[in-house]
């Protein structure tokens, strides 16, 4: 018999924070679930503030800049990409649909059948009958779990047997205006957009291991401007949500505290930076070039943790009480995952730990090949997970875990033509 090898297919991911834009194209081989990345391009961004778009023209300008660097590494061009979204509009609900899968007109629920791939879908319909205001719309259905009869549990119904069919999941929900500005942004850079994507949950498909997800895990995308917050339980996501100010927050009190430009406080803090002050050595100085005429000066590294560690702190409390809307108690859960650029600062994993009571870890993306040594990088992780979403909702066709659909959503037929495109 002849072999029929499926031809691979190339997806892209989009990045839009308030420090940088990052694009990744990668090669998607579907005998492997690892992607090979193409090309990327990281610049600048312009024109978004917290995830909010503030100028749509420096905005588009900064997308089609980090497209092009991207389509330029790759030496291909791409159509349409997945796209990562963030900002404090995000709203995040657990809600239960139910139905009956089998009923007797006379006596109410009937003989228990088998449950077909058409129950889930209406059951997770169920889950959506939930009020929304008008300029709101489902962003992702998350399952937790279903419930057949009286057994909790189950991951998937699908041929189980049963009268009575539960499912509670997570609702994530977005502001339209908000997300038709970003929208505008990509098409006035000549973009599609195959799938709107939450940030933290791109971040999770890039730096989650399995047995965080059943075991519990909190995960911090610690950016700029903001802090995405996602918690799993049990394979299942029980709380996603926003923290509105992030890690330029310290960028800011550098400037300030040091009289020093943006960009010159920003390396301060990554170079000499501690969000402990118990991390630093009382004895140890960095030397300031002096700016307008003032001379050199030589600035102690407890100092600048002493400035630097209340912020950090107050970030990561945020966190941790964002994190406790969740409806289950943080103390299931096996580890704090910090990520993203933010997460880089010297001696966030303890305080984290401090705060959390729970053991901290910086992760970096994971699961792709080429460019890894450039990619490795907890900057990079929704970049690379938007991919990795990709594949797994796309290509595996989950029926479960899914980007809701409505007029800001074209998923383009990838499996119509990769199904048609054999060698």
């Amino acid at each position: 018999m002849k072999m029929i090898k499926l031809k691979n297919q190339i997806v892209a991911g989009l990045d839009i924070g308030s420090s940088k834009i990052c694009t990744v194209i990668a090669e998607v081989d579907p005998d492997s679930p690892e992607p090979i990345i193409k090309g990327y391009g990281i610049v600048p961004s312009k024109g978004i503030k917290k995830g909010l778009v503030v100028d749509i023209d420096n905005a588009t300008k900064a997308i089609f800049n980090a497209v092009s660097e991207a389509e330029k590494m790759a030496g291909l061009s791409i159509e349409s990409c997945f796209v990562g979204v963030s900002g404090d509009h995000i709203r995040s609900m657990n809600t239960r649909g139910m139905m009956a899968i089998s009923r007797d007109s006379r006596a109410g629920l009937g003989e228990a059948r088998e449950i077909e791939k058409e129950d889930i879908e209406r059951v997770i319909e169920h889950t959506k009958a939930v009020p929304f205001p008008i300029d709101r719309q489902i962003l992702h259905i998350l399952p937790q779990e279903f419930i057949i009869d009286d057994q909790a549990g189950v991951k998937n119904p699908l041929h189980l047997s049963g009268r009575r069919l539960d499912a509670k999941v997570n609702l994530t929900t977005y502001n339209t205006t908000i997300l038709s500005n970003l929208t505008k942004c990509i098409k006035n850079a000549d973009l599609e957009i195959d799938g709107f994507v939450l940030s933290s949950l791109a971040a999770a498909y890039a730096c989650l291991e399995e047995n965080e997800k059943s075991m519990g895990s909190v995960l911090l995308d610690i950016g700029s401007g903001t802090i995405d917050v996602i918690v799993f339980h049990d394979d299942g996501v029980h709380h996603t949500g926003v923290v509105n100010m992030g890690a330029g927050s310290v960028t800011n009190d550098i400037a300030y505290m040091l009289r020093v430009p943006l960009e010159q406080a920003e390396s301060i803090k990554r170079e000499h930076g501690f969000a402990k002050v118990s991390l630093t050595d009382k004895e140890a100085y960095f030397k300031l070039d002096g700016l307008g005429g003032r001379t050199l000066r030589e600035i102690s590294l407890f100092d600048l943790a002493e400035w630097v560690e209340p912020r950090m702190e107050e970030l990561l409390r945020e966190s941790f009480l964002e994190a406790k809307k969740a409806d289950i108690s943080l103390t299931n859960t096996l580890s704090i995952i910090l990520t993203g650029g933010g997460a880089l600062l010297k001696g966030t994993e303890e305080l984290a730990e401090a705060i959390f009571n729970t053991p901290a870890k910086v992760v970096a993306p994971r699961g792709f090949r080429e460019y890894v040594t450039e990619l490795s990088n907890p900057a990079c992780s929704v970049a690379i997970g938007l991919i990795k979403y990709a594949i797994a909702e796309q290509f595996n066709g989950s029926a479960f875990n899914r980007t809701s659909g409505g007029p800001l959503r074209k998923i383009r037929g990838w499996i119509k033509h990769l199904t048609e495109n054999v060698m």
